[in-house]
């Protein structure tokens, strides 16, 4: 994605861009306080959204907004003001959004998700993951992956559930086998299904997504998109596509699912 934020107080720029560069890392994200400049830049770019200042010297929000229309008709039109007067004014304009200062992660994020002209943001994770139901795991390409074992399947759904911390060989053969008494045999077995699951990831490219400690293991987060941890984020989607059901086919998730309902 590609976005702009104009403002005549640098400081809000500089917010925007940093919670954007926070949502969208692999997106450019500019900011400019010279009104010029920043027309320059939407004729050439062609910016997917323009976060728009309203009152600035020289030009206003409202009259950039028609400019950069005339240059780059599909640009989303966000305005961001600290003053609610402006929002009848935004919207005969057919903005496709506004945002009251100081701006927050979650009033982006909010306009980000009701774009008029929507865009799809790049998809930075190696696998794609959906906790909320059924435990279910899709490839780059969005097609499920799977699992030679199903205990593979369930020792990833037990990392990620872990949100990163490693979790050693013991700990997974009590998840896994429950309560069966903890022995060589069964350590052998846990070790057999994370190799199972280590070449299931390699099969589809995402082997790095299983980190290996000292007889512990993990999973590197930042390369999973997943709705329960984008949820922990505070994204207003993965918010909104809970419906208090997390992970149904493995018993253990329930302690996970009360956090969940708790949670404010």
């Amino acid at each position: 994605m590609k976005t702009i934020s104009v403002d005549d107080q640098p400081n809000v720029s500089e917010e925007i861009i940093k919670i954007m560069t926070e949502i969208d890392p692999d997106g450019t994200h500019s900011g400019y306080s010279d009104i010029q400049e920043a027309l320059s830049y939407c004729k050439e770019e062609k910016p997917d959204v323009a976060w728009l200042d309203i009152e600035m010297p020289g030009m206003s929000g409202l009259e950039l907004s028609m400019e950069i229309k005339k240059v780059s008709p599909m640009t989303n039109i966000v305005f961001v003001t600290g003053h609610e007067k402006f929002a009848y004014q935004s919207f005969q304009l057919h903005a496709s959004g506004f945002v009251l200062k100081p701006v927050t992660k979650e009033a982006i994020l909010r306009e980000l998700n009701n774009l008029r002209n929507p865009v799809e943001m790049k998809r930075t994770g190696l696998i794609r993951v959906q906790c909320f139901g059924n435990f279910e795991v899709f490839d780059k390409e969005d097609h499920p992956v799977k699992f030679k074992r199903n205990r593979s399947k369930e020792i990833l759904a037990y990392l990620i559930d872990r949100r990163g911390a490693l979790s050693s060989v013991g700990e997974l053969c009590g998840i896994v086998f429950e309560d069966r008494e903890e022995d060589r045999n069964l350590k052998k077995q846990m070790r057999v299904f994370i190799a199972s699951l280590r070449e299931d990831l390699s099969k589809i490219g995402a082997e790095d997504v299983l980190v290996k400690g000292w007889n512990a293991y993990g999973v590197d987060c930042s390369l999973i998109d997943c709705d329960y941890l984008n949820y922990l984020k505070g994204d207003s989607v993965a918010i909104n596509s809970f419906m208090g059901e997390y992970m149904i086919q493995y018993s253990w998730s329930e302690m996970t699912l009360g956090e969940l309902i708790m949670k404010p």
